[in-house]
């Protein structure tokens, strides 16, 4: 007889709220690195790196996630 596996389906809850946020911080990450793209201070290349590294690895982890049913 098996029992139903209540934390996987809780599992599968936090995995789709992990998404949510990793994608909601990948656009707010991307729309700051654009407005540094376009603003019309000097170039701060370090800060442009640093949101290209914060994107990257959250779109990684988002890879290791298991795929949303």
């Amino acid at each position: 007889m098996t029992r139903p596996n209540h934390a996987f389906s809780a599992n599968l809850k936090g995995t789709e709220q992990l998404r949510e946020k990793l994608v909601g911080e990948i656009t707010r990450f991307e729309r700051q690195l654009d407005a540094l793209k376009i603003s019309d201070e000097p170039v701060d290349f370090s800060m442009m790196q640093t949101y290209k590294e914060l994107i990257h690895s959250r779109r990684e982890m988002l890879g290791h996630l298991p795929p949303a049913f």
